[in-house]
This record gives C-alpha cells, sequence and structure tokens, in this order.
C-alpha cells in the first residue's frame, strides 16, 4: 500500500459497516480475554507462594475495580465466544462423503458442546461444596 493510499484511510473506517465493527469488537474483546487469563495465570503463581501471600491478592481481587474488570471480562469473553460460534461454520466445512452439513447444524452442534461442558465444569466445581 503506496503512502497516498493510507492517507486516504481514516482510522474511523471500521464504524461505517455493521460487519467491519463487530469484527474490531471482536477483535477488542480478545485483549480483555488475555488479560484475565495473564491475571488468573498469576493467580495460579501466586498460590505457590503460600497461603498468606495468595490470602491477599484474594483480597485485593474483591475490590470494586476488580469486580467491574470481572463483569466486563465476563461479557467480552461472551460476546468473543458467540461471534466465534457464529463465524465457524464459515470457517468450518463439515463434509461426510459426499454429504455437507448445513451451517446452522454446524453453529448449532458447537453451541450445544460448549452447554454441555459448562454445565460439566459448573457441576463438578460446585458439587464439591
Amino acid at each position: 500500500m503506496s503512502e497516498s493510499d493510507r492517507e486516504g484511510i481514516k482510522s474511523t473506517w471500521w464504524l461505517k459497516k455493521k460487519s467491519y465493527f463487530f469484527f474490531m469488537m471482536r477483535e477488542l474483546t480478545s485483549v480483555f480475554v488475555a488479560a484475565f487469563v495473564l491475571l488468573y495465570a498469576y493467580e495460579l503463581f501466586l498460590l505457590s507462594k503460600g497461603p498468606q501471600v495468595y490470602e491477599l491478592f484474594q483480597e485485593s481481587l474483591r475490590r470494586p475495580l476488580f469486580i467491574l474488570f470481572y463483569v466486563v471480562a465476563f461479557l467480552f469473553a461472551l460476546f468473543h465466544t458467540f461471534t466465534w460460534f457464529g463465524v465457524l461454520s464459515k470457517v468450518q466445512v463439515v463434509r461426510i462423503g459426499k454429504w455437507t452439513a448445513p451451517a446452522a447444524l454446524v453453529t448449532g452442534s458447537v453451541l450445544a458442546g460448549w452447554v454441555v461442558v459448562s454445565i460439566g465444569v459448573g457441576w463438578f466445581f460446585l458439587a464439591k461444596q
């Protein structure tokens, strides 16, 4: 792309079409998901440092700013998940012999699998209490 071509593209190009906007929002959500994963990895690291260090960190996570971060990260993770499932049927074409699975079947089966796994994980952690 030449320098003159770049000058013609405005920084708000992604606001012009709904599909561009959702693409950029999906990319933005990955930043929050990555931040949550890094925070979680740091929490696991602190777990190895002893109960006092871990408890201090847990205390700091109960502050309103962290709770807000968790809510935003959760909502963005849901958005990221649902938009990925929507794209999946276009990216992953399922063929069995000459038969091609309809896009709705692919998306629906992935969503159903996600729900089943989520229920299983929830049951595993909640049944212990």
